[in-house]
């Protein structure tokens, strides 16, 4: 596949207030009824460790999903906790800022968390690890590090354990200009498809209107250009995507949630001048729907999406369900989307 035609991940769906959502528990009850709301919050591990490590669990759109942040020294990670429809362990995807790929569940162990993960490198090469959140105080956790064997089952001993200390949250203080990726000299980086591309004018914040309706759209490059965040809002229903990109494959993957409790998984390629979006949208009740969108640059402040739905046959239905006009908004980016 051409770059450009991976590129177009970087835009988010329109498709907000398609389909209803059923009935069915979100991440939210699913924490609150295991009594694991403890682990929402800022930790940082204590001066006696062995490294440096903070780790930062946030609600967002209404606890349907939690953004995950981690950073051990030099390695900085964000990504989404969601719960897919039928399942009881939570999933979550993300990417750091050394190229790597994340994706892992969530599952209970006595009375702590275990947070299963496979990591793929920038060079492709894949680990698998444990981390083993338990709960000490109000106050404290421990989180032991372990490394799988062939088998998958963790190592006896782990790599490193940290105890760590609740912090006060941080205020979130807007950032002046959007983040400034930096291009890597060893492995490609989403930025670096953006700057290829030629879609760098995606970047920042943007508003239409259609129908009564006013769409919020923010596309914000993060982790040094290895990922883009996608958080778009229609009055009380708001969607929050993460754009990461895999070197190895050369593979661009937006995955989002939003407050719905639908989750999705978005596919682009190039049509001419228009970039077209295949998106398959899963509901709470498990049910799924196919949309596509059709994106046509104007000018760099100016873009039209039109949203279609599919066929049983695969095919694009002739009229739109919708269609909205973006226009670029001015201001500095938000630092993290709203809860």
């Amino acid at each position: 596949m051409r770059v450009r035609s991976r590129l177009a991940a970087i835009v988010l769906t329109l498709a907000a207030g398609v389909a209803p959502a059923g009935a069915q528990d979100t991440l939210g009850d699913l924490v609150d009824s295991g009594g694991y709301d403890w682990i929402i919050g800022r930790w940082v591990a204590t001066p006696d460790n062995d490294r440096k490590a903070q780790f930062i669990f946030d609600w967002v759109l209404d606890r349907h999903a939690v953004l995950s942040r981690l950073q051990v020294e030099d390695l900085r990670y964000e990504g989404l906790i969601l719960l897919l429809p039928g399942s009881q362990d939570p999933f979550e995807e993300g990417a750091d800022n050394q190229g790597g790929t994340w994706k892992g569940t969530w599952s209970p162990q006595g009375d702590g968390l275990v947070r299963r993960v496979d990591h793929t490198g920038a060079d492709g090469r894949m680990r698998k690890g444990e981390m083993v959140f338990d709960k000490v105080d109000a106050d404290t956790i421990t989180v032991g590090i372990y490394l799988l064997d062939g088998s998958g089952s963790r190592n006896a001993e782990p790599v490193s354990k940290l105890t760590c200390k609740r912090q006060q949250a941080q205020a979130a203080a807007p950032r002046a200009t959007a983040e400034t990726p930096r291009r890597s000299t060893d492995h490609e980086t989403l930025a670096d498809i953006v700057a290829e591309g030629g879609y760098e004018w995606l970047m920042g914040k943007w508003s239409g209107s259609e129908n009564g309706r006013t769409y919020e759209l923010e596309c914000q490059p993060i982790l040094d250009g290895h990922g883009v965040t996608v958080n778009m809002k229609m009055g009380s229903f708001q969607y929050l995507g993460l754009i990461t990109y895999a070197a190895s494959r050369q593979e661009a993957m937006e995955s989002g949630v939003d407050t719905l409790g639908r989750t999705w998984k978005m596919t682009y390629e190039q049509d001419g001048s228009d970039l077209v979006g295949q998106s398959e949208v899963t509901k709470p009740d498990g049910a799924t729907q196919k949309l596509r969108q059709v994106y046509t640059k104007i000018d760099n402040d100016t873009f039209n999406v039109k949203l279609f739905g599919v066929a049983a046959d695969g095919s694009r239905m002739g009229e739109p369900l919708e269609q909205v006009t973006f226009k670029r908004q001015k201001g500095p980016a938000t630092a993290a989307p709203a809860k």
